[in-house]
């Protein structure tokens, strides 16, 4: 019983955003060409020209999750999808999620299909942090969600 009642909190949540953006369409200026490259967790999604940022970014995650995975003591039952921008303008375009991204937003995690959606800002260092800091949420969702909201929804 408790379970269908935090579902259907988190609906009514998640229902109370989506009709917060009403009549806010967002503007996108590009076409992306999109890509993808595979590793043991995680499918890299990037447009065309972000091969090289979709390489650090795989084995940044690969290091991160095995970091996380022995911190929690967790091992993740699903891929990931990453999906990356070569930088925030491009990332501010992202129909991945229906709301307006701020300029100061450096990276998210849908928790529908537990996607990460990550800018490429020009610092390696940084974009290590930002993909270390979604996994962490990413890893959560698993550990509650079995992977994502989606797979608790159609079970």
């Amino acid at each position: 019983m408790g379970n269908k009642i935090f579902i259907i909190l988190i609906l009514m949540f998640a229902s109370v955003q989506v009709f917060g953006q009403f009549g806010q369409n967002k503007v996108q200026y590009k076409d992306f060409n999109w890509f993808y490259i595979q590793t043991n967790h995680f499918d890299i999604y990037f447009p065309q020209g972000g091969d090289k940022i979709a390489e650090y970014a795989a084995h940044s995650a690969e290091e991160s999750l095995n970091s996380l995975e022995k911190n929690f003591n967790y091992t993740i039952n699903n891929r990931i999808p990453l999906i990356l921008y070569k930088s925030t303008n491009d990332f501010q375009e992202t129909n991945v999620s229906d709301e307006s991204i701020g300029e100061g937003v450096g990276g998210f995690t849908e928790i529908f299909k537990n996607r990460v959606v990550l800018p490429f800002d020009g610092n390696y260092a940084h974009f290590r942090h930002v993909i270390h800091h979604e996994l962490s949420h990413a890893v959560i969702n698993d550990m509650f969600y079995g992977g994502s909201l989606q797979n608790v929804i159609s079970k």
